[in-house]
């Protein structure tokens, strides 16, 4: 049993090496979150990309694809509209099999090649253009989201540094997401009132896993690559929907 837990540990957590990057990352979009919705949205964007970049292949050919749909869908967040996201994103992915097969006429591995592309680029153009429209409409929300993810991996990954305490990784990450969201709805840094704390919790402690969880099986061949964005994967349109509802 502890064998089997271990191993989803290992499976679930982010390499400590990541640590550094993601720091940078978090403090750069905060600072662009702070400056203006646009600026934050092309900085958003740009994070998408640098995660999905080697997810999307080995080769330039293989990654133009996804990078031009991704770049496009994302993007189209600074323009502040649900619907026009929703329809340039359902254009994308009718266009993805379609830009897949130029030149490529093995079926089995055109197919392969197609879910691989969706996947590099889907989640994470989605996840930035959301956050930019929120971004417009009630930025502290935005950005305690990228707070409550980013205290989220930096416990996990400083637990994965210690081998024999490794297993406790995943509680440190999820524990500390839940006491910044805690401590910031006392203090009145947050938008969301104290009664909607355990909605929020919930919404937090089992989004985070579960998108850590889907991306690894969606993605076995990039799960390291695209690991350093899953968190945000499911919580991300959870939140930004929960943000709508209480404030629309």
């Amino acid at each position: 049993m502890r064998g089997s837990f271990e191993e989803f540990v290992t499976f679930y957590g982010t390499p400590h090496r990541s640590l550094l990057v993601g720091s940078i990352g978090y403090c750069t979009l905060m600072i662009g979150l702070r400056a203006n919705p646009s600026v934050f949205g092309v900085l958003v964007t740009l994070a998408a990309l640098a995660v999905s970049w080697r997810a999307s292949g080995t080769s330039t050919s293989e990654r133009t694809p996804a990078v031009a749909l991704l770049t496009l869908v994302a993007l189209s967040g600074v323009l502040n509209d649900f619907r026009l996201v929703g329809f340039v994103a359902a254009a994308a992915v009718v266009a993805t099999p379609l830009i897949t097969a130029i030149g490529n006429k093995n079926s089995p591995r055109l197919f392969q090649q197609a879910l691989r592309v969706m996947v590099a680029w889907l989640p994470a153009s989605l996840t930035a253009a959301s956050l930019t429209i929120l971004a417009f409409r009630e930025s502290n929300s935005v950005g305690l989201l990228l707070s409550v993810v980013y205290i989220h991996d930096l416990g996990l990954g400083l637990g994965m540094r210690d081998h024999s305490r490794r297993h406790w990784a995943p509680f440190l990450g999820i524990s500390g997401a839940l006491a910044l969201l805690w401590t910031s709805i006392q203090i009145s840094a947050s938008p969301i009132s104290p009664a909607w704390f355990w909605p929020f919790a919930l919404l937090v402690a089992a989004a985070i896993p579960l998108g850590r969880i889907i991306t690894r099986l969606v993605s076995p061949e990039a799960g390291q690559d695209l690991q350093k964005f899953s968190s945000y994967f499911l919580v991300t349109p959870l939140w930004v929907s929960a943000i709508n509802f209480l404030f629309a």
